[in-house]
């Protein structure tokens, strides 16, 4: 089965992972429609349309199965319309089992790629998540544990696929001068698990945060991370110079990335920053260190003793931080660009062409 076309279901604003698929796939031959969550969400009934209403009926799987009947119904048409012979689907909220299942009947085949933790109790977690998975062709995700959870949950083709670099939205920043600021950076969101360890770190380096605006009105107001919040976000080249010009990089993992106790999985972070041709400090583990093994492309510790003992070291090693920072450039640019993910897709999908 050829797949020249290829249906994406998400976001498509500047530095999404929408956006960074469509032009993957577009680099690499295959057509790409757009189909975006905001129109989908238009066609959402009441209940899940309202911020209210959506909040309390967050875990019901009748009340959202029938308020997103229509929007599914919408989907359909618009895959079928744009003459794709693959649909890969970013954002598994309110599509149902039934609309994967019958576009699959056509001979479309389906993937999709979670970008969260689908398990409870996170978040991301909702009723018609896993059903969605179990009607896919190939579920894709960040963490190798997950792929384990995913098939014991009766997931029938999960599969790792990790997030990669685009250098459009975080380009490489070699015509800029490497860490002219001798500190720790930590761009990222809010939450209490980041303050905290933040709120320890904070006294001992020069560190600056850069978020949303969470960081104001949720973090303790006396606090050593508030006080180093800049005041702003930093996204696009902005980020990727803000990157290039400092020491560190700090990449701490959520609560949604542990996984059976530990700390697993890639984030974005992960290849953004050596993209962008910086050193990255980052929680460790499985998955990170496979990829990006430490002392050689990578660093990485488990609490904040070692976080802070790794700071001190690096920033007394500027030689060592620039020989890994490269390092880790040459492999994310060798290996793990959105085209390299575009093209593992496209493979698998044939896989499944092939089975069926």
């Amino acid at each position: 089965m050829s797949f020249d076309s290829i249906a994406l279901l998400g976001y498509f604003s500047p530095g999404t992972l929408g956006s960074s698929y469509r032009r993957a796939f577009d680099a690499i031959g295959v057509r790409a429609h757009m189909i975006d969550m905001h129109d989908l969400v238009h066609e959402l009934g009441w209940p899940l349309r309202n911020r209210i209403g959506h909040r309390l009926t967050i875990r019901s799987g009748f009340i959202r199965s029938r308020s997103a009947r229509e929007a599914n119904r919408w989907l359909e048409e618009r895959v079928i319309e744009s003459g794709a012979t693959a649909l890969l689907v970013f954002s598994m909220a309110f599509i149902s089992a039934e609309t994967l299942e019958n576009l699959r009947a056509r001979g479309i085949r389906v993937a999709c790629f979670y970008a969260d933790n689908p398990f409870p109790p996170h978040y991301g977690a909702r009723p018609e998540t896993l059903p969605a998975a179990r009607a896919s062709d190939v579920c894709l995700i960040w963490s190798e544990r997950l792929v384990t959870k995913l098939r014991e949950a009766g997931v029938p083709n999960p599969a790792f696929l990790p997030f990669a670099w685009d250098p459009e939205v975080f380009p490489y920043q070699n015509d800029r001068p490497q860490e002219t600021w001798p500190g720790v950076l930590f761009l990222g969101g809010w939450d209490r698990e980041r303050e905290e360890f933040l709120d320890e770190l904070a006294p001992y380096v020069p560190l600056r945060i850069y978020g949303p605006g969470y960081w104001k009105t949720r973090a303790r107001r006396a606090g050593p991370a508030r006080n180093c919040w800049q005041g702003t976000d930093l996204r696009l080249s902005e980020a990727a110079r803000s990157i290039r010009e400092s020491a560190i990089s700090l990449n701490i993992l959520r609560t949604q990335h542990i996984v059976d106790g530990e700390p697993d999985g890639l984030i974005m972070r992960h290849f953004e920053v050596p993209g962008a041709g910086g050193f990255l400090l980052s929680t460790r583990s499985g998955g990170a260190t496979t990829l990006f093994p430490e002392g050689e492309t990578g660093e990485y510790f488990s609490d904040v003793k070692e976080c802070l003992d790794k700071i001190r070291e690096y920033l007394a090693a500027e030689p060592a931080r620039r020989q890994i920072a490269d390092r880790a450039h040459a492999i994310v640019a060798a290996r793990h660009q959105y085209t390299d993910r575009a093209r593992e897709i496209i493979r698998r999908l044939e896989e499944c062409a092939v089975r069926r």
